[in-house]
């Protein structure tokens, strides 16, 4: 396989930034607007040192083509909330799935967790059959959860436990 998840360096600043501003992943993230540079440098910054946001580049071969975040980790009762995209359009067919099942793995066997929460805009299909694929449950809509442009949106929550990932993985590969 050639795909992997590799931890963020600084030489990985510019390409995130490009991808946190296209269009298309701005608009199914919390913040739709454009992220000006210096405010993605001290981002950049920040997440190198926070150990509680957990970023991993995502790469096929030796070029970087996604990202996966880890969030809200709670020790105690073993949680994240994930996050995620494709960054580079032209990636193999398949990469989203190859992308969250390595995701997947390394917060439960690297990280420890025994559940994982997924949040997606209601609006963005393709991310909600994107959980359901890797055997997310929908655990209730979230309603006027954000605001963006005086509109509410709602926000549907997910989530996967480690024994439902270990099932359902069997299914996919």
């Amino acid at each position: 396989m050639n795909y992997s998840l590799r931890k963020l360096e600084g030489n990985s600043k510019d390409i995130i930034y490009n991808w946190r501003n296209m269009n298309s992943i701005r608009s199914n993230m919390y913040n739709d607007q454009p992220i000006p540079y210096e405010t993605h440098c001290q981002w950049f910054e920040n997440i190198l040192q926070n150990q509680n946001e957990l970023y991993r580049l995502f790469f096929y071969e030796e070029n970087p083509i996604g990202l996966v975040s880890f969030k809200n980790t709670n020790s105690q009762s073993q949680t994240c909330v994930w996050g995620f995209y494709i960054g580079e359009k032209n990636s193999p067919k398949g990469s989203g799935t190859i992308m969250g099942s390595l995701a997947l793995d390394y917060a439960f066997y690297s990280l420890n967790m025994m559940k994982v929460i997924g949040e997606v805009l209601s609006f963005n299909e393709i991310s909600q059959q994107f959980h359901k694929k890797l055997g997310f449950v929908n655990k209730g809509l979230l309603q006027n959860n954000i605001i963006r442009n005086n509109e509410f949106i709602d926000v549907v929550s997910y989530e996967i436990s480690k024994k439902q990932w270990e099932e359902q993985k069997k299914l996919l590969f």
